[in-house]
């Protein structure tokens, strides 16, 4: 009996809410209850990330998001530099006298469940921030999820030029040199060296404005030769790669190889360049920066006539900082490390000179200020990606000479 008593009372209690609802009396209340309740009643993401940075002042929350398994097995230690980053940030006063607390999401490397992590960051008012994803695709999966919930996006290693084409996601930068870019350097480097007649290797070409168009593009604008790209990704069959390189040294005057290579796996690096030396006498072999330069060493004894993008200059101003590196444990001087690590630095200063957590001012430093890191002061172009990247195509010949000088000091 006491059950019914109590839905009849809410029952005519709902009655009279609505038969006031409308009344200028219940007006009065709903608009002093809302003012008085609107800090607990749900709201959208931007509100209740303010809420919560405001009632803990002393912390600074960013979600650090990527397949960090997958890529420390793969030789790069993307998650201990981003950690040294972030130490030294909080040991220098943290951000705006907050102390940054890294949320380490790990995606798997999986689609579904990238997805399905990013909306739950997205949901979190806690989470202010996101260091991360790593790879293109990722940042293109959510394309302004992030964005649309008012949280500042560092994408450290996501390049394609298909990447923010439509200004979807003012929130989101990207401190790499894009694809486009690094094409362009690459062909100069071809066009200066006298190379020609180029077959692309290329693990993402299948879509358009992919790593693999941008080197044709940029080739074809300097009257560079390529005769193909052998497509092929992680579910590819052992020595795939191999074989279809093979065959267009049979039917085409192939002379140089470029191996752009986003998944970080060396196993075949030995013996493809082994095939490829023995067939191109005067051959060159070009990798990209997501390669280690320890696994490139153990390839063959050609070092100078096999390549890579130096993405962080190797100089005398940057030393003291690449040692730091040299000391981790499990570093097998990659570029990677380096582009993740400065990404860090580069939030922390833009949100310094900013002076404030606004999501927007942020963002605008960073569009157009100077941003002061441990290696050099960095500009983001206006599409979000490293403005002028002081790219360099050196041979392993001469990049085992700099980290040989760098590791004497």
């Amino acid at each position: 009996m006491k059950k019914k008593y109590v839905w009849f009372f809410l029952l005519l209690l709902a009655a009279a809410v609505a038969v006031g609802f409308r009344s200028e009396v219940a007006g009065f209340l709903r608009r002093n209850f809302t003012a008085t309740f609107s800090e607990v009643l749900p709201s959208d993401p931007a509100k209740l990330r303010a809420l919560y940075l405001k009632k803990h002042p002393k912390e600074l929350n960013i979600a650090v998001f990527g397949p960090w398994n997958y890529y420390a097995k793969q030789g790069f230690i993307l998650d201990k530099a981003i950690q040294l980053a972030v130490d030294e940030v909080n040991a220098s006063g943290g951000i705006l006298g907050r102390k940054v607390n890294p949320v380490w999401v790990d995606n798997e490397n999986y689609s579904a469940v990238a997805q399905e992590q990013a909306e739950k960051l997205a949901a979190d008012p806690s989470v202010f921030a996101v260091i991360g994803p790593v790879t293109s695709g990722r940042v293109l999966q959510f394309n302004s999820l992030f964005g649309d919930a008012g949280m500042p996006e560092v994408a450290p290693l996501a390049q394609s030029e298909r990447i923010n084409r439509e200004n979807t996601n003012a929130l989101l930068f990207m401190p790499i040199a894009s694809d486009l870019d690094e094409s362009r350097a690459l062909a100069a480097w071809a066009q200066g060296g006298g190379r020609n007649n180029f077959l692309i290797l290329n693990d993402d070409s299948r879509f358009p404005m992919s790593y693999g168009s941008c080197v044709e593009q940029s080739f074809y604008e300097k009257d560079l030769l390529v005769y193909g790209r052998v497509l092929f990704d992680q579910s590819s069959r052992k020595n795939y790669i191999r074989d279809q390189v093979l065959q267009y040294l049979d039917y085409f005057p192939v002379q140089n190889i470029i191996y752009l290579s986003k998944t970080g796996d060396a196993s075949d690096y030995a013996d493809l360049a082994g095939r490829i030396f023995a067939r191109l006498p005067e051959g060159t072999l070009y990798f990209n920066e997501f390669t280690t330069f320890d696994r490139l060493l153990k390839i063959r004894l050609d070092r100078n006539r096999v390549f890579v993008s130096a993405a962080i200059p190797l100089n005398a101003a940057n030393r003291a900082e690449l040692r730091k590196f040299l000391k981790i444990e499990g570093y097998e001087r990659d570029f990677l490390s380096l582009i993740a690590y400065r990404g860090v630095h580069i939030f922390a200063d833009a949100v310094r000179q900013a002076g404030s957590l606004d999501p927007r001012r942020i963002a605008e430093t960073m569009r157009t200020g100077v941003m002061k890191t441990p290696l050099g002061e960095f500009r983001f172009s206006a599409g979000g990606f490293e403005a002028g990247p002081p790219l360099e195509i050196l041979s392993l010949e001469e990049l085992e000479k700099r980290w040989r000088a760098i590791a004497a000091d």
